[in-house]
């Protein structure tokens, strides 16, 4: 099982005061296939789509928080053999906003997905630079990420 890594510190970094600016370092999805590999805790990669009420998704501007919103994932599932296993699955959302910069993410997208799998439930965590999201992924990136799930080359090109 793949495993999560919380790298927020590294992720984002907000520059305080009034003029205060995101500086997102870029992810790559085979960095983040890494760092969730390295992980204490378990992760699942899913490639699809996840469906849930746009409503509910923070404005972009919104205040500090996190919301949790409800969805389904269709798509497929990495195992070691690539992205095989067509799933159909509840997955609560986190989106987390920092300062005013919020995540978000749109239904119907085809997203690259990094989710933590807990004894009770799937959370796809957002943040505002999008470490583990990865939306309309490139071809190029998928056979990446099923190369480093069968043991191959895992090095971020």
């Amino acid at each position: 099982m793949i495993k999560y890594l919380t790298i927020a510190a590294t992720a984002f970094a907000v520059v305080a005061g009034p003029a205060s600016a995101l500086s997102c370092m870029p992810t790559h999805p085979v960095a983040a296939f890494n760092a969730v590999a390295e992980a204490d805790e378990s992760f699942v990669v899913l490639h699809g789509a996840f469906e849930f009420d746009v409503k509910r998704v923070p404005d972009v501007n919104a205040p500090p928080l996190e919301v949790k919103i409800p969805t389904v994932f269709k798509g497929k599932l990495l195992t070691g053999g690539g992205f095989t296993d067509e799933i159909e699955v509840p997955v609560s959302l986190s989106l987390n906003c920092v300062g005013p910069w919020c995540a978000r993410v749109s239904p119907k997208t085809n997203y690259l997905a990094y989710v933590l799998q807990t004894e009770d439930e799937l959370i796809f965590n957002v943040d505002p630079c999008y470490a583990f999201a990865f939306p309309n992924p490139e071809q190029k990136y998928i056979e990446a990420v099923e190369q480093c799930a069968s043991g191959g080359d895992c090095t971020p090109k």
